[in-house]
């Protein structure tokens, strides 16, 4: 479904040598930053090789929470697991964009164990133990990636010219908000963006009080 969100795209008079760059705010309809918004310039295929270089990335497991909540990475890219805790988690995905499932391990038992991630769209990860661990990895199609700060703020830089989708996600976005917005990138002005987004409430499971130290919880 391409759903237009609602933005305000506002035109400043200043380029970077190095390519032009983008700014998103992210804000709420009641204007409150929404941290952890992901944005993405999808390229034509032609551009595509120029932005898409691979890295190495890590979803910690430390105090029974994936860290960082969401992981962004281009196509291609590998991510290991490490469990920084001293209790066993059991970390799997049954999303389309990359099925895994790693058995239960505890600190330093699995920490080279590293999936590669082929496919671009969102990885949904989870722990079969604890049930309120939640992460997401965003594998974008290039590297014009970023995610929202705290203050809403992501921003995209050494963009190439011309006419570009941009697409926006959250893990709580609203069916009655958008995902993509055409821009146009011109190489005399620098881009800034101002998004509005409406957020569903977050149905994760309650995290479980710990009542005892048994190892599995």
């Amino acid at each position: 479904m391409n759903r237009i969100f609602s933005a305000i795209i506002v035109f400043c008079c200043s380029a970077s040598v190095f390519g032009q760059s983008l700014t998103v705010s992210v804000t709420s309809n009641e204007g409150e930053p929404i941290p952890g918004a992901v944005i993405e310039i999808l390229l034509p295929d032609e551009l595509k090789s120029a932005y898409g270089e691979t890295t190495s990335n890590q979803v910690d497991q430390i105090d029974k929470e994936f860290v960082p909540t969401i992981t962004t990475a281009v196509a291609g890219s590998q991510i290991s697991f490490p469990n920084s805790d001293d209790i066993l988690h059991h970390v799997y995905s049954f999303s389309p964009a990359k099925t895994f499932n790693i058995p239960l391990y505890g600190r330093r038992e699995n920490n080279d164990f590293v999936e590669t991630f082929e496919t671009p769209g969102v990885v949904e990860i989870g722990c079969n133990i604890h049930d309120w661990m939640l992460a997401y990895i965003y594998i974008g199609e290039t590297s014009l990636v970023a995610i929202s700060d705290d203050s809403g703020i992501a921003q995209l830089d050494s963009l190439p010219e011309g006419e570009f989708e941009l697409s926006i996600w959250h893990p709580r976005l609203a069916e009655s908000s958008g995902s993509t917005q055409t821009i146009t990138v011109t190489g005399t002005a620098s881009l800034d963006l101002q998004i509005e987004l409406e957020l569903v409430r977050d149905r994760r499971v309650r995290r479980a009080p710990s009542a005892n130290r048994n190892r599995y919880r």
